[in-house]
């Protein structure tokens, strides 16, 4: 960040016209021939200050002079307390790792653990910056940029799409569930994926999200419009055995993905403390002033799940049982009398060796059916009774705050900008798109707002440069806009 900032001050100070530096940034930098190929081991220096693990695949051919499709793989099982290692990623190769190199494209397989989950700021932002890390070795194209993932890695890649769109050309998760996005306090909404083009897959077995429960959400985001491919595959349990058949019907249609780095319509809904860029439009200020558009945001009740104990497990435990790190407030366990450090061995007289067997006996049980429990303690055993409460169908995602939206269009030089508890925005202009010799037209709430020339702005030209690294995104200009009071 340091460097960045001295590089910019240093060219602010050369005075250079904003279009030779936009003609530079087009260019990119120049990348070296003589770089490692194959499988890459590299780290990634977080924002929490760990180092994480990544694994890279370049193609054994690469070559300087093409650009090529980058496809960012996040794991599953992201909650355990200790970072994967190189040997534990490697296992991960089998969901692209042979398709990467018979087709010669990069793939990323970046780590993820406790405190550093997809969802959360360290873990989102640890993705982002992997994909610069790529971007500064390896000549990447910028609008063929792939998110995907199974189970929490998929859950990973909805989060992306939902909160860190512009970077990416479409997603892929496979066996994951959007109402998992809310684990890092993402108050989610269906609108901001209709940014992107999607594929879904989920499985009528999967004992975490089959598919029945995640239906509902695909219906609503149909009503919406999304750009989505849903795959339910029947049969499947939580295994992604099925991506062998599956594989060249995702490929065919990822051949036919290329993100927009301008796209004419954007859309962003959220909360004060949810990211607010989306390519070119950044709300910056969220708050009621009394003028505000409709907008949908659909929230459908979904149906009964599975049945939870309300239990986390420690991870790092070897058995024979599992440890429970921490109880849930007036969740099944906890009402039962689990305590944290239990060890549970056994459940309605099943041995419970590991997580399959815990996993195994719950898929049978149902809402409003008893359990027993038997649990060590010290170096005591007992027995623990207790029952799973009937359950109703509830909304998909948590509404604990009031959110916000924003839609804007653009046509040539004029833009065309819907919100709803919304003071502020800004415009980022990019030359390709809108001609900065000539007016800019800026109509909020059906009300004209800007109709003036934007003057180039050099500073931010370089400094949004640093940030996104992207040779297609290169903003001359910023128009900031204050909302207009309702009524006014």
């Amino acid at each position: 960040e340091d460097g960045r900032r001295a590089a910019i001050a240093d060219l602010f100070e050369l005075a250079p016209t904003p279009a030779e530096v936009e003609t530079l940034l087009g260019s990119g930098r120049s990348y070296a021939a003589d770089v490692p190929t194959g499988w890459v081991e590299r780290k990634n220096l977080c924002t929490d200050g760990v180092e994480r693990n990544v694994l890279l695949h370049v193609p054994k051919d690469y070559t300087p002079e093409k650009r090529y499709r980058l496809v960012v793989d996040m794991h599953g099982g992201v909650a355990r307390p200790q970072m994967l290692s190189y040997d534990e990623l490697e296992q991960m190769k089998f969901f692209w790792g042979e398709h990467a190199s018979e087709n010669g494209y990069l793939l990323a397989i970046p780590t993820g653990q406790v405190k550093a989950e997809w969802w959360t700021d360290v873990g989102s932002q640890n993705v982002l910056d992997v994909i610069h890390g790529v971007k500064r070795d390896y000549n990447v194209d910028e609008n063929l940029v792939v998110a995907t993932g199974f189970s929490d890695g998929a859950s990973g890649s909805f989060y992306m799409a939902l909160a860190h769109t512009t970077p990416f050309a479409t997603f892929l998760p496979l066996n994951g569930h959007l109402a998992v996005t809310q684990a890092g306090g993402l108050q989610t909404h269906l609108l901001n994926l209709l940014n992107k083009p999607l594929y879904v897959v989920n499985t009528e077995n999967d004992s975490l999200y089959p598919s029945a429960s995640v239906q509902p959400l695909v219906e609503a985001l149909e009503g919406l419009g999304a750009d989505l491919v849903w795959r339910d595959i029947p049969d499947f349990t939580h295994n992604p055995m099925y991506l062998p058949e599956e594989r060249p019907a995702i490929w065919a249609w990822l051949g036919k993905q290329e993100r927009d780095p301008h796209p004419a319509r954007l859309r962003w809904q959220g909360t004060a403390d949810t990211p607010k860029r989306v390519h070119w439009l950044e709300v910056t200020e969220v708050r009621d002033v009394g003028n505000d558009a409709e907008f949908p945001d659909p929230n459908p009740p979904l149906p009964r799940g599975r049945v939870l104990l309300g239990v986390n497990l420690d991870q790092a435990f070897e058995g024979p049982g599992v440890k429970v790190s921490r109880v849930s407030e007036d969740s099944p366990a906890a009402l039962a009398g689990v305590e944290a450090g239990d060890v549970i061995v056994a459940l309605d007289d099943v041995e419970i060796v590991g997580v399959r067997e815990l996993r195994g006996v719950l898929g049978e049980k149902s809402h409003g059916d008893a359990f027993t429990l038997r649990v060590r303690r010290g170096d005591a055993t007992r027995t623990i009774e207790g029952s799973f409460p009937e359950a109703k169908p509830r909304p998909a995602f948590r509404r604990e705050q009031p959110w916000a939206a924003a839609e804007a269009v653009r046509e040539g030089n004029a833009f065309d900008v819907r919100v709803k508890g919304v003071a502020a925005f800004d415009l980022y202009l990019a030359a390709d798109v809108v001609d900065l010799a000539r007016p800019v037209k800026v109509t909020v709430n059906g009300k004209v707002v800007h109709d003036a020339l934007v003057a180039d702005e050099l500073l931010f030209l370089l400094t949004q440069a640093a940030e996104d690294r992207d040779r297609t995104m290169r903003y001359r200009a910023r128009l900031s806009v204050t909302v207009p009071p309702g009524g006014s």
